[in-house]
């Protein structure tokens, strides 16, 4: 199977900051586990894709905080169920890809430890700095037993690593 057919169809292609369902600032969901919550970490400046992507892979494929080390037991019981993101990146390179981009605008879609991440056509996108005033640029997390105050810890050491420079 030519895994280019399946990974690199082009399903969100037509992603526009307008279709986004997490471009405003907070979800009012109610859910019956009152365990499971959402929460919204802004990035609102250009960011280095391998410093992310190692993040995202330490909090879905080992179930912690990234960068903490303490986290794995402290934490056992959380459960990331549905990540998503749209970020302006530099150093990107997709998933199988060949090709790959100095700066691109990234959206990433995760459910449970899988996660896929593609480039937004930038005729897609508003402006850099408009997006990033409107608080466009984010990852969102869905899960449970999430600890919000480390993970916004942990997140906001990532912004630091990760500015592009």
């Amino acid at each position: 199977v030519d895994l280019n057919a399946i990974l690199n169809i082009g399903a969100y292609a037509d992603v526009g900051p307008d279709s986004l369902p997490f471009s405003g600032s907070q979800h009012g969901h109610h859910h019956i586990d009152a365990r499971i919550r959402t929460m919204a970490l802004s990035a609102p400046h250009r960011l280095c894709w391998p410093v992310v992507d190692e993040w995202i892979q330490e909090l879905l494929w080992d179930s912690r905080v990234p960068g903490d080390d303490a986290s794995a037991q402290a934490n056992s019981e959380m459960e990331i169920l549905r990540l998503k993101a749209l970020l302006l990146t530099t150093d990107f390179v997709p998933v199988g890809g060949d090709e790959s981009f100095g700066a691109a605008t990234v959206v990433v879609q995760g459910v449970r430890e899988m996660y896929d991440s593609f480039v937004v056509p930038d005729k897609e996108v508003a402006s850099e700095e408009a997006g990033a005033m409107a608080g466009l640029y984010k990852l969102v997390l869905i899960g449970r037993e999430m600890p919000e105050q480390a993970l916004r810890d942990s997140w906001a050491r990532l912004l630091s690593r990760a500015m592009a420079r």
